[in-house]
């Protein structure tokens, strides 16, 4: 236990250490605004958007802040001959507009698909009704049919009714 906890009390201030050089590295790289923006942490301030001169100032870039805080105007980033104000405002903007955008074809696919759904189950439904209607039509021609086969039988068998609504059947004789 003792042990884990010396290792990561070195972890930390191997870390500290990484992180305090790295800090420094930014404001060690004065020399031009090409040297200073190598540095994935560090921008260049300057007071126009030309000014790339050795009095300005290169800094470490935060990553809570989203426009960094610059004596100028002008903080370059990516490129010296492009603000990093301009890149930042370009890349919201297409965030912004990618987001609209999955907005709106999530709008129009719920809109559009429940229609085609209800499409989809109005059909099933009509189809369902279809079929079972034919399957009535088939139901009443088999018991027209299984009813005329039945009264051939009947009559074969003297079982039949007349038209008076006696059956035909053997009527016993009073003497």
């Amino acid at each position: 236990m003792a042990a884990m906890q010396k290792l990561i009390a070195s972890l930390l201030v191997v870390l500290g250490c990484a992180l305090a050089a790295n800090a420094t590295s930014c404001e060690s790289r004065n020399a031009s605004c090409s040297f200073c923006v190598k540095q994935f942490e560090c921008y260049w301030c300057a007071n126009n958007a030309n000014n790339a001169s050795t009095s300005s100032p290169c800094l470490k870039r935060s990553v809570t802040d989203l426009i960094p805080a610059c004596s100028g105007t002008y903080h370059l980033y990516p490129s010296c001959s492009i603000s990093g104000t301009a890149v930042l405002a370009i890349t919201i903007s297409i965030v912004c507009l990618v987001v609209i955008i999955i907005v709106a074809v999530f709008c129009c696919c719920c809109c559009c698909g429940s229609k085609r759904t209800k499409r989809k189950w109005q059909k099933e439904d009509d189809k369902e009704k279809r079929e079972r209607e034919d399957r009535r039509i088939r139901q009443e021609s088999r018991r027209s049919e299984r009813q005329v086969r039945n009264d051939e039988i009947r009559k074969k068998y003297g079982l039949h009714k007349d038209e008076e609504g006696t059956t035909g059947r053997y009527q016993r004789f009073d003497v």
